[in-house]
This record gives C-alpha cells, sequence and structure tokens, in this order.
C-alpha cells in the first residue's frame, strides 16, 4: 500500500512539474546583450549604438562606415535573424561651393543667388536667377551630377520710370534765376516753372537777409521778361 501511494505521489509530482512547464515557459534569454553586440560586431563589423529589448529579441544598431544598420539577435539562442541598412553614409563632399557654382551656371543662366550644402544627402542646391525664373539647381556634392532642376516665376521688375520731359523753352531755369536776380539779389529760395498757352513762366523765389527782403519774381518762359514782382517784406 505504501509503495502504491508513493509511486502516485511521483507520477502527481511530475505530472504537476509538466503542467508547470509548459503553462510557465523559460523566459529568461540565454544570451545576454553584451553577447548579442559581440555577435553581431564579430560578424559584420562596426560600433553598436544603441541595443533594445524587444520582446525574445534583441535589437541592435551598429554603424559601420557605408551606414547605419539594425540587426535582430534572437535573445534564445543568439542567432542574428535579419539584418537592415537603416541609413546609408555618402562620402564627404568634395567639390567646392564655386565648383558647384559653375556647375550650376552651365544649366542655367543667370546670376548666383544662393548655395546651400546638404550635410545629410552631400549636395549642394545653388539657385540662379534668371531673367523671368528662379531656377534651383541639387547637385551631388561628391561627383557634381546634378540630380534635379526646378524653376519658379519671378515678378519681372518694373521699368525704370523714364523722368518728364520738360517742354520746350527758350528760358532756362538758370536764366530764369539770373534774370530775377537782376530785380532782388539774394539767396535762392525755389523755382517753379508754370506751363501756359503763351509758353509758361517761372516763380523765382529769392531771400536778402542782409535787406530783410523777399520776393517772387514771375519770369517769362520765351520772353524772358519780369512779369510781376511779389514782394514779402
Amino acid at each position: 500500500m505504501r509503495k502504491w501511494m508513493l509511486m502516485a505521489s511521483t507520477t502527481i509530482l511530475f505530472g504537476v512539474a509538466v503542467l508547470a512547464f509548459l503553462l510557465f515557459p523559460r523566459s529568461s534569454p540565454e544570451v545576454t546583450a553584451e553577447q548579442a553586440n559581440e555577435t553581431v560586431i564579430s560578424q559584420y563589423g562596426g560600433k553598436v549604438t544603441k541595443n533594445t529589448e524587444s520582446g525574445d529579441i534583441y535589437e541592435v544598431e551598429f554603424l559601420r562606415p557605408d551606414g547605419l544598420y539594425l540587426a535582430l539577435v534572437n535573445r534564445q539562442n543568439g542567432q542574428i535573424e535579419t539584418i537592415e541598412l537603416i541609413k546609408k553614409t555618402e562620402p564627404a563632399k568634395e567639390l567646392t561651393e564655386q565648383q558647384a557654382e559653375e556647375i550650376a551656371l552651365e544649366r542655367a543662366i543667370g546670376t548666383i543667388e544662393g548655395v546651400t550644402y546638404n550635410e545629410e544627402r552631400n549636395e549642394y542646391d545653388v539657385k540662379v536667377m534668371e531673367e523671368t525664373q528662379l531656377s534651383t539647381i541639387v547637385l551631388s556634392a561628391a561627383t557634381g551630377e546634378v540630380r534635379s532642376i526646378s524653376q519658379e516665376p519671378v515678378e519681372a521688375a518694373a521699368p525704370a520710370e523714364e523722368p518728364e520731359q520738360e517742354p520746350d523753352r527758350i528760358i532756362t531755369r538758370d536764366e530764369a534765376v539770373r534774370l530775377a536776380k537782376n530785380t532782388l539779389n539774394g539767396e535762392l529760395q525755389e523755382v517753379e516753372f508754370v506751363q501756359t498757352d503763351d509758353g509758361g513762366y517761372y516763380l523765382v523765389e529769392i531771400e536778402n537777409d542782409q535787406t530783410e527782403q523777399e520776393a517772387t519774381i514771375q519770369i517769362h518762359a520765351i520772353r524772358g521778361d519780369t512779369m510781376s514782382v511779389e514782394r514779402n517784406d
């Protein structure tokens, strides 16, 4: 009887152990994060920049000269399941800004408005102003290859206003002032031309500080005679 009970107890304990194994599978990893890093670097080289636990895998980011990669490492057996290139590293620029401008001017005729270097893409963005549009030439800083050209219209500059042509006159402005000073010699204050049907006239305003005299003399623009004198003494 005791033997039978011992066998039954052993069977029950074994069953409980099996059930516990099935219900609560072992979750502790067999490889550490450091071991996962070593596995990745030993196979692909480079330097680990980040290691993140995600379920049953390690997400190992590592940097190589040609780019940033992501490797997924099984936490149980340490196997590398996948590897992915996240970001490709472009070679450092070789062209100078001046060389980039020269290449851009071969594709668009105008003047350089500005040059911008994009380090992430290793590109130059060169803006060339043409008469009616602004061209943006994107080219590789490593090879000079033109990758894209885009244009946007610009408003044409308004034509410069031509100076108003003065009507033909026999008496010039300076001559009118000289004639006016025959009436009152002093410092010129203002000259105004008034157009009329008979050729117009000048209004010359002169002030003499010494005599404290001030006058506006009207000089005919054709005949040159003094038409009127208005004094403001």
